[in-house]
């Protein structure tokens, strides 16, 4: 009778048995999870959990660069320092493999993405700092100065030029500055609704595509002196010299109107200046007519001493001008030419008319009249 041989039995149990415990060994090992990276200033950190550390697993970090290919790092530890294995402006994709300790397979974690350039979408945003600012605030102006990014980080890829904006009191500012100007200074013109209150300054930059900021607030409480010492000594130096003027003027016209007849000369010039654009009106000078005889009666008949034979003359309240020509002369007033233009005498000034003659029935007014050698005279008479 022929047998069956017993390992045709067996075999196919050791196989069905070695294939369960290895599928249990492998379900065993777990994959690092909370896979994170913290990159600030260019230090790059990524961290991570293990559950199980008793299965003294390897770890194989994944570093996937966007630009220049896939860059393998093995340690037992949790954590790893990537600085060195990577480049300030480009992106990664970075995950871990656990590989327990005599076991051929390898469990992998879930990816992170991270990047210092804004060209890159990234799961953490990693962070440059903004140099050291200095901000002073002065009469008018705000100035702001730093140094440039490439000289603090001492970076390659950060020595290229530097573009920033400035937001300050709702108004955005745009500059510039290059590695080599080694500190950037800018200033900003204040308004007047600053003074007394503090104003939130904000500065967004890049460089290479790397961006930084960096925001403070700035506070005025002191308005700013706006005295201009230009204007005020203007000011008090003329006032001076208009003083020292008026005093000068002061002393003359003081000197003026001390000194005689002073006066009367000053009171007329200014009375003049002021009437100078009316019009003066002289008063009227009384005009004589020339007395012509009319009458064939001679105006000289009297004797010497119905000459001599003179009354009062009788005057009215107002003797400018001669309603009636007298018909006697007193003989005196007949003086040579050479006496002609001498004064009058009191003897020719006291003369008068015959009071009995009047030429319309009534008294007239009566006066002499002085008359040279030469001189003819006509008047109305009796006819």
């Amino acid at each position: 009778m022929l047998k069956m041989p017993r390992f045709s039995f067996q075999l196919p149990v050791y196989v069905a048995l070695n294939l369960a415990f290895s599928s249990v060994v492998l379900s065993t090992a777990p994959a690092p999870t909370n896979l994170s990276v913290t990159c600030h200033n260019f230090k790059n950190m990524l961290y991570w959990n293990y559950s199980e550390p008793d299965l003294r697993p390897e770890f194989t970090i994944n570093i996937h660069r966007y630009t220049s290919g896939l860059v393998l790092v093995r340690t037992n530890q949790t954590y790893l320092d990537v600085s060195e294995y990577t480049e300030d402006t480009d992106g990664y994709y970075i995950t871990v493999e656990a590989q327990p300790e005599g076991s051929e397979e390898k469990v992998v974690s879930e990816g992170t993405r991270f990047s210092y350039s804004e060209d890159f979408d990234t799961d953490i945003e990693c962070v440059v700092d903004f140099p050291a600012l200095e901000i002073s605030v002065q009469q008018h102006k705000l100035e702001f100065s730093f140094s440039h990014p490439c000289l603090v980080h001492n970076v390659e890829a950060l020595k290229k030029n530097f573009e920033y904006i400035v937001l300050f009191n709702e108004v955005k500012s745009s500059f510039d500055c290059y590695c080599d100007e080694e500190v950037c200074t800018e200033e900003i013109q204040l308004y007047d609704n600053f003074y007394g209150r503090c104003v939130n300054v904000r500065v967004e930059g890049s460089v290479n595509g790397i961006p930084t900021e960096i925001s403070r607030d700035v506070c005025d409480p002191v308005a700013p002196d706006n005295t201009d010492w230009t204007m005020l000594l203007t000011i008090l130096l003329c006032s001076g010299v208009g003083l020292v003027l008026l005093i000068i003027l002061g002393a003359l016209i003081f000197k003026k109107l001390t000194q005689p007849d002073s006066q009367s000369t000053i009171i007329s010039k200014i009375l003049g200046m002021v009437n100078s654009d009316r019009v003066v009106h002289v008063p009227e000078q009384p005009a004589l007519s020339e007395v012509m005889s009319v009458g064939h009666t001679p105006l000289m008949e009297t004797t010497d001493q119905a000459l001599l034979d003179f009354s009062t003359p009788t005057c009215d309240k107002n003797p400018l001008f001669p309603t009636h020509v007298p018909t006697h002369f007193n003989t005196d007033a007949m003086l040579p030419e050479e006496e002609d233009h001498g004064e009058v005498t009191d003897e020719a000034d006291s003369g008068d008319f015959n009071s009995g003659n009047s030429f319309s029935g009534y008294d007239s007014h009566k006066f002499p009249i002085d008359m040279g050698q030469g001189d003819i005279v006509e008047a109305y008479g009796p006819r």
